[in-house]
């Protein structure tokens, strides 16, 4: 189990995967009773310019990226609600092309990491280990979760691998986003895009459940999703990893699951649950109402493909439109197909999107 996490976040360092501000001043949408997913305030812009983003991009080998447009970002928070049902701010990334068309949204939900400064509201600069600012700059309004235990939720526990929490710190940032949009008259074009590689991979997916579900208008058209590297058969991959063992033993405490200076604490629920026979975040075996991709590299250690098979198998078996897409990299590991997973949804996205 110290091999799922810590390769989390070692391999997905090597660029993009793993992270993914300012003074914040309060600027209320509406005076009520507070709620999930309601806006709370947003930070000052930060400008990126577009060769600056460029420069930035040239020294990714293997990247085939050209921006298009000048960057501003901001910090955005806004109410979610932890494990134990309560509400509490959380914050994510907001970036924003300058364009004066309508944009589509993608929403990019980052893989593991321990430390607090890998928070994508904290990635306001273009870097080349964050890609949401990049994705911006090809015309999307980028949207990017902090995730509980990160950014304004700092020293909250962080519900690894659980489903509810992970599917609402997606749709209520969706939320919020799309409210200060609106108020500012930022126009999006109602299409939206989600994608996430390994633990945002799992997110993403419990995200485009709960709004496969839901029964309220959510003023989005989801009109494209690829997901990377993720654990949706969470049991499988759990029982994967860790083989035989069938009891959480004395010497896999927290202190191994993580690295020993981790600033983020890991909820262990996902493990008790496995040991237990509970199945409930699993996130594999329902039936999507568009095409889903399964990106997936089949020497991937850290989150095995299979659980891409089973996901694919449970999906296909239900009359989904579901594609596993196999990374070509040699080898095919976790961080080894990490650049060709983004390179693979840009692609496919641009292919999908209105408003060039």
């Amino acid at each position: 189990m110290r091999f799922l996490l810590t390769c989390s976040y070692i391999t997905l360092l090597s660029f993009v995967l793993i992270s993914c501000g300012g003074g914040a001043s309060p600027n209320n949408i509406a005076e009520r009773a507070p709620a999930q997913g309601d806006f709370k305030s947003i930070s000052n812009g930060i400008y990126n310019q577009r060769a600056v983003i460029q420069t930035k991009l040239s020294a990714v080998k293997e990247l085939n990226l050209t921006p298009q447009y000048d960057v501003n970002t901001y910090k955005l928070e806004y109410l979610s609600q932890d494990t134990h049902n309560n509400l509490l701010t959380v914050s994510a990334l907001l970036a924003i092309p300058a364009k004066n068309t309508p944009s589509p949204i993608l929403s990019f939900q980052h893989g593991t990491t321990f430390y607090h400064a890998e928070a994508p509201s904290l990635q306001r600069k273009v870097n080349k280990r964050h890609p949401e600012i990049l994705l911006a700059s090809l015309g999307y309004i980028v949207f990017s979760p902090d995730y509980i235990g990160y950014g304004s939720s700092e020293g909250e526990a962080h519900p690894y691998l659980q489903k509810q929490p992970s599917a609402d710190i997606v749709i209520d940032m969706l939320k919020a986003g799309k409210a200060w949009l609106d108020k500012e008259k930022i126009v999006s074009n109602k299409q939206l895009f989600l994608t996430g590689y390994s633990e945002g991979g799992y997110v993403t997916m419990a995200a485009l459940e709960a709004l496969h579900h839901q029964t309220t208008n959510t003023n989005f058209t989801i009109s494209g999703a690829v997901l990377g590297a993720g654990p949706y058969d969470l049991h499988l991959t759990l029982k994967t990893l860790l083989g035989k063992i069938n009891y959480l033993p004395d010497f896999l405490d927290d202190a191994v699951l993580i690295p020993k200076n981790a600033e983020v604490y890991f909820e262990r629920t996902f493990l008790d649950r496995y040991f237990d026979g509970d199945k409930q975040d699993n996130v594999h075996n329902w039936k999507p109402s568009i095409p889903l991709k399964l990106f997936h590299g089949e020497d991937d250690a850290t989150v095995p493909i299979e659980s891409a098979i089973s996901t694919f198998n449970a999906m296909t078996a239900l009359g989904a439109d579901v594609e596993l897409v196999k990374c070509t990299a040699k080898p095919a590991g976790h961080s080894d197909c990490a650049i060709p997973y983004l390179n693979y949804t840009i692609r496919y996205f641009a292919g999908l999107r209105n408003d060039l």
